[in-house]
């Protein structure tokens, strides 16, 4: 049992003897009944810190270990597991719901035979329920669009990634952690104190951009007839909202050691319209997820293409350029979730989601940390 791990919850890292640690002994249904080993506990069932590692290799009863922040119970999973929280982030009306709920779909289903893993969606069972009602079912089996996140607290989707050796057995295991937080959480610094405390924590982050909400795109696109969302907050203030919060939390004066994936979602509409073409490396399929390894000359290609792109789209070194830079490592990606435009009544077609290339910013933050090979070029 590590003497550190990262809570799901808070993203910040803890020791069991932080936690409030429950035990159900009992007798008789007596929860005062004296424990077996002469371990210590409060009239509430609670431990004494200085016997919770004796009362945790006690098999006599089931415990909850609590998480010191919000008092929410932690999976046992993650007292044993490499953590791997990610934060998952947009500003309204990005695709951040549907995004998360294809990911996981598109990485039980493709990614696991490609790069020999699993992902176990049953180690925590409210991951496993509000995943099925909010984003499985409505997206594989009614084949509608999932309605916005509402703002405020949401629970984390926590899910076990299980990468195995060549006689498939476990060599690694990492804890995926995501919160499909509303976009107006990050309208101010002042709504992610409360809201988004886990990003400072984080080991990767995911941010999402609709490229139907910048300037010059939304006037190519209304030349051409095309019926436009609403105006939300500009990425350029999302972005200097994550670095002040992490900043500010983490204290740090210097770059930000947390790999950023900066992702164009809606990739099917810019293709649709002449703005990325099929000599692109980013029109082309992934082949990282094709050969089951993260492919360096390829993502290469692509930060060229997508660093033209946001020179066109953002007049250069702009302000989205300037506060990226705040980053060691960043990476630039173009996907589509659902792979076509939903219908008048958010319908998809019969078939479902039809991603592309949405499993190459988690690819690359998984390299990063060395859970999936590189290899330099094919």
């Amino acid at each position: 049992m590590a003497n550190r791990f990262t809570c799901p919850y808070c993203y910040n890292e803890h020791t069991l003897e932080e936690c409030k640690v429950l035990c159900s002994y009992n007798i008789a249904g007596d929860t005062t009944a004296p424990c077996p080993n002469k371990v210590q506990r409060n009239p509430d069932s609670s431990v004494n810190p200085k016997d919770v590692r004796r009362c945790m290799n006690c098999n006599h009863a089931s415990k909850t270990i609590l998480c010191p922040h919000i008092q929410r119970a932690i999976p046992r999973d993650f007292l044993n597991e490499i953590s791997l929280p990610i934060a998952l982030l947009g500003a309204k009306a990005t695709g951040k719901s549907n995004y998360i709920g294809v990911l996981i779909h598109e990485i039980r289903k493709k990614m696991s035979l490609r790069f020999n893993c699993s992902l176990a969606i049953s180690a925590d069972e409210e991951s496993k329920n509000h995943y099925n009602q909010f984003y499985g079912e409505p997206l594989y089996e009614a084949h509608q669009v999932i309605t916005a996140t509402d703002a405020g607290e949401t629970p984390p989707l926590i899910f076990p990634l299980r990468f195995m050796d060549k006689k498939n057995n476990i060599k690694n295991i990492v804890t995926l952690t995501f919160y499909d937080t509303a976009g107006e959480n990050l309208d101010s610094s002042n709504s992610m104190d409360v809201y988004n405390q886990y990003i400072a924590n984080s080991k990767g982050i995911i941010l999402l951009l609709d490229p139907l909400q910048v300037p010059s795109i939304r006037k190519v696109l209304a030349a051409k007839g095309v019926s436009l969302p609403q105006k939300n907050t500009d990425i350029e203030t999302v972005l200097s909202n994550i670095v002040e919060q992490i900043r500010r939390k983490t204290n740090i004066r210097g770059n930000i050691d947390i790999p950023i994936a900066l992702v164009f979602t809606k990739m099917d509409v810019l293709e649709k319209y002449g703005l990325i073409d099929d000599t692109m490396a980013i029109y082309d399929v992934s082949p990282h997820e094709k050969y089951g390894t993260f492919i360096k000359s390829h993502f290469e290609s692509c930060q060229i293409d997508m660093d033209g792109l946001l020179g066109n789209f953002f007049e250069g070194d702009g302000e989205l350029t300037q506060g990226l830079k705040a980053f060691t490592k960043v990476g630039f990606f173009a996907c589509s979730a659902l792979g076509t435009a939903p219908d008048e009544f958010e319908q998809l077609p019969e078939e479902g989601p039809k991603p592309k290339n949405i499993l190459d910013p988690l690819i690359w933050i998984l390299a990063q940390y060395k859970f999936v090979t590189t290899t330099k070029k094919l």
